[in-house]
C-alpha cells in the first residue's frame, strides 16, 4: 500500500470559533444534526482538512473530519478498512458524507500525553501499550527488505546543499546511510505510521487492561520499522518538558528500557526515528543561518549533531560486523 495522506486526529491548537471560508474544508454539522464542540487541529492545516470533536442532539461525542481532497477522504476509508479487517483498534466510523467529503467516527480514548499526565502511575503501562501497539500493526505482512532511507532524512539531507556558510545539517549520517543501503542489508518492515508523534496517540483504559491507539494515519506506509517507529515516539516526548521535566525524564527512561538487551539493528533503527523526529527542524535552522545564525534553536542543534554522531557510530558498526561475518564465510569455503 502506498502512504496515504489522511489524519482523524493531530496536535489541538483549540480555536475558539472554526469558521467557513473558501481556503477551508467546510462541513455543515447544524445542517446534519451536529453541534461544534471543537476544533482539533491546527489551523494552519484547515486548507487540507478540519477535524473537529462535534455532539448530536443526545450530546454524544463524535470526532468529525472533512477533507478538501478527494483521496484523502478515500484513502481514510481504506487504511481504516485494512486495519479493521485485520482486527486492529482503531476508531469506528458511524457516518459518512461523501459530498462533503466528510467522515464521522466515534471519540475514542484521551490524548495520550493528557493521559500520562493524569495518570502518572499508569505510565509503564500506557507507554508499554503504545509499544505494543506499534508492534502489533508492525506484524501486518512483515517482511525483511533491504534498508530504507526514511523519506524525512532524505529530504533533511538535501539541505546540505543549499545552505551558506558551509553549514552541514547532517554529516556523518549524509556518509554512512547510504553505505548501509548499498550493502544490502535487510532490515524487518511492516506497516506503520511515519509521523509517530506523541500527539497522535490516544489511550483507551478498561477494567482489564490499558490500550494505546492512533487516530492519525496522515503517512501510513508498509515500509516502516517499529523500532524505528519507537524512537521517533521518544524523541517527541521533547515536547512535554516544559510542562514537566521530572515526568519528561521517567518516560524517556521507560521507553529506552524497551531497547535494552535489543540487537543492534533494533538499537540503530531507534536512534534513526530519534534523529528522524528532530529532522523537522531543517526549515528552521537553514532560515536562521541565512539569516544571522542558529541562537534560537542551539539546544536543538546540539541534539541534532549528538544523533548524527550516534547513528553514525551504530551504522558503522553493523557494516563492520557484516564484514567480519562475511570473511568467516569464506574461511569456511
Amino acid at each position: 500500500m502506498d502512504k496515504i495522506n489522511v489524519s482523524l486526529d493531530s496536535l489541538p491548537k483549540k480555536p475558539e470559533f472554526l469558521g467557513a471560508s473558501p481556503l477551508q474544508p467546510y462541513f455543515s454539522l447544524k445542517k446534519c444534526g451536529y453541534i461544534l464542540e471543537k476544533a482539533l487541529n491546527n489551523e494552519n492545516r484547515w486548507h487540507t482538512k478540519v477535524v473537529c470533536n462535534i455532539l448530536d442532539r443526545d450530546s454524544k461525542r463524535y470526532v468529525s473530519t472533512a477533507y478538501t481532497k478527494q483521496n484523502d477522504y478515500l484513502g481514510l476509508l481504506e487504511t481504516t478498512t485494512y486495519l479493521k479487517c485485520n482486527n486492529k483498534l482503531i476508531p469506528e466510523i458511524v457516518k459518512i458524507y461523501p459530498k462533503d467529503k466528510t467522515i464521522i467516527c466515534d471519540y475514542i480514548g484521551e490524548f495520550l500525553s493528557d493521559y500520562l499526565l493524569n495518570n502518572p502511575a499508569d505510565i509503564t503501562l500506557s507507554l508499554t501499550s503504545v509499544f505494543d501497539y506499534l508492534k502489533d500493526i508492525n506484524s501486518i505482512n512483515q517482511s525483511y527488505k533491504i534498508f530504507i532511507i526514511p523519506s524525512i532524512i532524505k529530504t533533511a539531507l538535501e539541505l546540505s546543499k543549499r545552505l551558506v556558510d558551509n553549514f552541514e545539517f547532517l554529516p556523518k549520517v549524509k556518509i554512512i546511510l547510504p553505505k548501509v543501503e548499498d550493502s544490502r542489508l535487510k532490515f524487518t518492515y511492516g506497516y506503520g505510521i511515519e509521523d509517530p508523534h506523541i500527539w497522535n496517540f490516544r489511550i483507551v483504559k478498561t477494567k482489564d487492561a490499558i490500550q494505546a491507539l492512533t487516530t492519525d494515519f496522515d503517512y501510513f506506509s508498509d515500509n516502516v520499522n517499529c523500532f524505528w517507529e519507537l524512537g521517533y515516539f521518544y524523541a517527541t516526548f521533547r515536547w512535554l518538558k516544559r510542562i514537566s521535566l521530572p515526568f519528561t525524564c521517567k518516560a524517556e527512561e521507560i521507553l529506552l528500557s524497551l531497547i535494552q538487551n535489543q540487537d543492534l539493528k533494533s538499537e540503530f533503527m531507534f536512534w534513526l526515528g530519534a534523529l528522524s523526529s528532530y529532522c523537522g527542524y531543517k526549515d528552521s535552522l537553514r532560515n536562521l543561518m541565512m539569516n544571522g545564525g542558529i541562537s534560537k534553536l542551539i539546544e536543538q542543534y546540539r541534539i541534532i549533531q549528538q544523533l548524527d554522531e550516534k547513528v553514525f557510530y551504530l551504522a558503522n558498526k553493523i557494516l563492520k560486523e557484516k564484514s567480519i561475518y562475511h570473511v568467516r564465510i569464506r574461511e569456511c569455503e
